[in-house]
């Protein structure tokens, strides 16, 4: 796939940048157009961001972002990151109940659970992992009649696991419980489909594999569950007619999920991650999840090949994303990070719980790969 531009990402020039699941790549166009919204405002002030601007700011956003997630735009509420979106709706559940997810979630994941149960009666439970993978019949154990919500990641940002998202679903369904989900390592190379997944709610953040700016996060919000939730956090841009202005003590809000916007914000980010998911929509997610998982296979298999190198990340490529993470025992870890670092361009990944982790785009290629591979095989030759 030829979608590498070092027009577009100029930084490749310098560095091998494997790491993604951490921060992406902008490309040159979208922070180009952020630019240019950036300056007018600071210069213009209302003369450029009128009242009806203003009003229709999230409008391009909600609309890709419906077609990245496979809903409708009224299913689709714009935030400022998937933190806050997940904080908002553990409030707006209210009463406890059980809530389900695992101990290697990402912490964001989990903490407003935890926060809600101090004023609610929620109890959190938390899978044990195994060799930091999740066994999904352990979650389906732990999916009782008691439970009220499942919130966990579609991809898992340690190892890369891909959860069945269906199954899942289906379990927590059946018991009348809802599915949360966190797209931050998934949306942006996986094909989402949110009817077809049967989730309830489906958040995903800017500044990673949609290779936007922070700032930014939209969701998808089942219509039911929309129409029956209050906001757990409110405001202004939250009731149906945001320039009345009403000051009264009666919330009138919005007949769609816009009801879960409530503010001003960095409105640069959002006119961001609209120009970044329509340049991913323009090359094709379906096309970026074919090389992205051709790229990783081929470093997974050369992995395995190598001696004190334990690839902790599934094999199968139908149970994982694009993130590789390994163990690399019997060394000390500082040693193998500096010699694979350093070479005619840097080498960009990250650490983990004392892991590495690998996580390509398509911005990368196969020599990328190639070259990582060559620095890890001397690395551990030298040792």
């Amino acid at each position: 796939m030829k979608t590498r531009s070092l027009d577009d990402f100029p930084t490749l020039r310098r560095y091998i940048y494997l790491d993604t699941a951490s921060i992406g790549l902008t490309p040159r166009p979208v922070i180009e157009a952020i630019r240019e919204f950036l300056e007018s405002v600071l210069l213009k002030g209302t003369a450029y961001l009128d009242e009806e601007m203003e009003a229709m700011i999230f409008e391009g956003l909600r609309s890709v972002g419906a077609k990245l997630l496979g809903c409708t735009e009224d299913e689709v509420a714009i935030f400022n990151s998937v933190t806050e979106a997940l904080n908002s709706i553990a409030w707006a559940l209210g009463r406890g109940g059980k809530v389900v997810s695992t101990d290697v979630e990402f912490p964001t994941v989990v903490y407003p659970w935890v926060r809600v149960s101090k004023e609610k009666n929620w109890d959190v439970i938390l899978v044990k992992s195994r060799n930091y993978l999740v066994h999904e019949d352990d979650l389906s154990s732990a999916i009782d009649s008691e439970v009220r919500a499942v919130c966990i990641s579609h991809v898992e940002y340690l190892t890369g696991q891909k959860l069945d998202l269906r199954k899942i679903a289906n379990q927590a369904h059946n018991v009348g419980a809802l599915l949360i989900v966190d797209g931050a390592q998934a949306a942006g190379y996986e094909p989402i489909n949110v009817r077809e997944l049967d989730v309830d709610v489906y958040v995903v953040s800017s500044y990673k594999w949609l290779i936007g700016p922070m700032g930014a996060a939209i969701a998808y919000i089942k219509k039911e569950l929309y129409e029956s939730l209050e906001p757990g956090i409110v405001g202004w841009r939250s009731v149906e007619d945001m320039w009345a202005l009403n000051t009264t003590t009666e919330l009138r809000y919005a007949k769609t999920a816009r009801k879960f916007e409530y503010s001003t914000s960095a409105y640069e980010a959002k006119i961001g991650l609209e120009k970044s998911i329509q340049y991913l929509l323009n090359i094709g997610i379906d096309r970026i999840h074919s090389h992205n998982m051709k790229i990783t296979q081929c470093l997974v298999e050369e992995l395995d090949k190598l001696p004190r190198v334990k690839v902790v990340t599934p094999r199968d490529p139908r149970k994982r994303g694009s993130i590789v993470t390994i163990d690399v025992k019997d060394m000390k870890l500082d040693d193998v990070v500096q010699k694979i670092t350093h070479g005619e361009r840097q080498a960009v990944f990250s650490i983990r719980k004392g892991l590495l982790r690998f996580s390509p785009h398509f911005y990368n290629n196969e020599e990328d790969i190639d070259e990582i591979l060559s620095r890890l095989k001397k690395a551990l030759q030298n040792s």
